[in-house]
């Protein structure tokens, strides 16, 4: 005889009918029902056990985050230098917002607005960003843990703005790459260099 899913296999098969969801309809023409009907419960189940339908997007959105967020440790393994890793670790997360399909739909499309919105109010987001920016200015030597900062926390807050308003406008034809990194160590890297002491790698590569 066959079993249900347990709660953590039903959840995922919720996030996975949700992301379909948003490749197929849009985020912002996805409804609690679809989400449902993906995933082979009633709607009335879906709230009860998951939430609302923005309680999901953002688990969606966490969970594609964070597989991002292991790929770009993965990308950064070779850069010592914490102001390159910054640069860099930030010029990887705008390409891969664009390329990766759920964030594409999420962030490079008409929903990009309510995303945004969304994802900015979103804890688990703005701890991935902390996750990789406070050991970088931490002083040397010493822990990378240093408690509450509200200076942190605008910085991440910052840093979330930056990407997401790249990946959604792109800007002139001719903003390529090189032009988006020369932006981000000219303009970005003084914050961090204001909170950790970072040099500014060369704007040349």
């Amino acid at each position: 005889m066959s079993q249900e899913p347990g709660p953590s296999a039903e959840f995922e098969a919720v996030l996975d009918a949700a992301a379909a969801c948003y490749l197929r309809f849009g985020v912002d023409k996805t409804t609690a029902a679809d989400i449902a009907r993906g995933a082979g419960i009633s709607r009335a189940t879906l709230y009860r056990r998951h939430g609302s339908h923005e309680a999901i997007f953002l688990a969606v959105l966490t969970r594609e985050s964070r597989e991002m967020a292991r790929d770009a440790e993965r990308h950064l393994a070779s850069i010592d230098d914490p102001a390159e890793r910054v640069v860099e670790g930030m010029m990887f997360a705008i390409g891969q917002i664009a390329e990766r399909p759920v964030h594409a739909a999420v962030f490079t499309t008409d929903s990009a607005g309510w995303a945004a919105t969304q994802a900015l109010r979103l804890t688990a987001l703005r701890q991935l960003g902390e996750a990789g920016i406070r050991p970088l200015l931490a002083p040397a030597g010493g822990p990378a843990d240093v408690g509450p900062d509200p200076a942190m926390d605008d910085l991440v807050d910052w840093m979330l703005r930056i990407l997401i308003s790249y990946a959604a406008v792109p800007g002139p034809a001719d903003l390529d790459p090189d032009d988006i990194r020369r932006q981000l160590t000219a303009l970005f890297l003084p914050a961090l260099a204001g909170l950790g002491g970072l040099a500014a790698p060369s704007p040349t590569r």
